[in-house]
């Protein structure tokens, strides 16, 4: 949901702060995990009190010396500002507001790095982590988990890729090819020539799905019902974290909006060779025991998704 807000430089900025309150609350209370952005012309008005729990990306000045076009979001980290020349005669600045993507990391599983995982493991004297911790249930299960995390980061080699929020499960290479060909097609002018790569696109994602279908069907058949529901996102289009991937962050699309208040809206790391485990534990095998942080979830909007209200705020 996008709100737009235009604050009137003579307006009472705590009138305008309480406006703008009740109004995110509202849709808030009626979208909890709705994606909001509330942007405008703020003038004088200061709301990071109120509203809290959004981050405010813009970070350069939007008229003048004066930084007072601003752009709230409740996801952190999710864009990186820039400025641009104005539109047409306005003398607000416009910014554009590019989306922070981080890589995803893939595990890249084969026989043979599992069979070297096995063996590290058949090589672990297991009973020293009970030498050490003795009775300390949690610190026991705490190193042991800290300790075969270490060993699959050590072995498993990965891979980073770049995950896109409007990407479905069904996008290969092969359908990222024929998109780029279309769209080289079209910015050449070659009509007849787009028109041509849409019908191959078409039967490509019609096989794609399919393919997809006959996975997931898969799955469910071989009892991994819990891989099929852990991937809720794509298929409901509603943002819900829920990944297998570390370090998985994803923002959502690329905005850009004029600053003005007449706009409308490692390489793999080396396979280790497991040597015997020393007469004791080093200490990077257990280090502090850390819970993985949540991520923001993906984002993906139809027309009928978005609602934007518009504030226009004024003297009383």
């Amino acid at each position: 949901m996008i709100v737009t807000v235009y604050i009137q430089p003579s307006a009472v900025a705590a009138q305008a702060s309480d406006v703008i309150h009740s109004t995110i609350a509202g849709l808030q209370t009626r979208q909890p995990s709705a994606f909001i952005i509330v942007n405008g012309d703020f003038n004088h008005v200061k709301v990071s009190k109120t509203l809290s729990n959004f981050t405010q990306y813009v970070t350069c000045n939007t008229r003048h010396n004066k930084t007072l076009d601003l752009l709230y979001a409740n996801i952190k980290e999710a864009y990186s500002a820039t400025v641009l020349p104005p539109l047409g005669v306005s003398d607000h600045n416009l910014i554009r507001l590019v989306p922070t993507y981080k890589p995803v990391v893939r595990r890249q599983w084969s026989v043979e790095v599992e069979e070297e995982l096995r063996e590290c493991y058949r090589s672990t004297d297991w009973e020293l982590f009970e030498r050490v911790h003795g009775e300390d249930i949690d610190g026991l299960s705490h190193c042991i988990t800290d300790y075969i995390r270490f060993c699959e980061e050590s072995i498993v080699p990965t891979k980073k890729v770049r995950c896109f929020p409007n990407n479905k499960p069904w996008i290969n290479g092969d359908i990222k090819a024929l998109l780029n060909r279309k769209k080289r097609a079209f910015m050449a002018g070659d009509i007849e020539g787009a028109k041509v790569v849409q019908k191959e696109l078409k039967k490509e994602l019609r096989a794609a799905k399919d393919s997809y279908k006959d996975r997931l069907e898969g799955r469910l058949q071989a009892d991994s019902s819990r891989e099929v529901f852990d991937q809720p996102t794509p298929m409901t289009s509603a943002g819900q974290p829920g990944s297998s991937l570390t370090n998985t962050s994803a923002p959502p699309p690329h905005l850009s909006f004029p600053s003005s208040s007449s706009s409308s809206s490692s390489s793999p790391p080396p396979f280790h060779t497991s040597p015997p485990l020393p007469s004791t534990l080093p200490q990077e095998a257990c280090p502090p025991h850390t819970f993985p942080q949540d991520h923001s979830p993906s984002m993906s909007f139809t027309p009928g998704d978005i609602a934007t209200p518009t504030l226009i705020i004024t003297t009383s």
